[in-house]
């Protein structure tokens, strides 16, 4: 099964899924190349395909050097294992991008069925605590959307997404 990325995520699996008038058996599939796939497990066939980026809109995957670390090599994107829920047939993923010199993670809900954004998704990623230290702002810890690497993977409990970050390269600031 050729993609276009390399594959940090967890590859997940569904059986009997309808798409496109036919039950398949359904690898869903995502890459830091920032796409997403969902490939018949039986056939390699390509049941549908999305991407995350847009390079004649400046929108791309961000590379090793604009974080200062080459533990993911050749291009960053979607890095954390995504996560199912079978009741609203939604895969979410957290993707990386680079727009226009600017960062972004968010958190896209693709449906497993048709590959489109659901819930008037995505939803940039913002976070931030009260403290003091790295990159801290008068007592706010800023959370900063080009050095947090969403390395674990996602998890729906009671209706709700929670996802992880660490630093990158195993380097302050964490």
């Amino acid at each position: 099964m050729a993609v276009d990325g390399s594959v940090y995520a967890q590859p997940l699996y569904l059986s009997g899924v309808t798409i496109n008038g036919g039950t398949h058996n359904v690898l869903y599939v995502a890459t830091e190349h920032d796409s997403v796939y969902a490939l018949d497990a039986d056939t390699s066939a390509i049941l549908w395909h999305v991407s995350f980026i847009n390079p004649a809109n400046l929108v791309t995957t961000v590379s090793p050097a604009d974080v200062n670390c080459t533990d993911i090599s050749g291009e960053i994107g979607i890095t954390a294992t995504p996560v199912i829920d079978t009741t609203t047939h939604t895969i979410y993923v957290l993707a990386r991008t680079k727009e226009n010199g600017s960062f972004f993670q968010r958190l896209h809900a693709i449906d497993t069925i048709t590959g489109a954004e659901k819930f008037g998704g995505p939803v940039v990623i913002h976070a931030s605590v009260a403290g003091t230290g790295a990159r801290s702002n008068g007592g706010t810890l800023l959370w900063d959307p080009q050095l947090e690497n969403p390395r674990a993977g996602l998890l729906l409990q009671n209706g709700h997404v929670i996802m992880g970050w660490s630093s990158l390269c195993d380097v302050d600031p964490y």
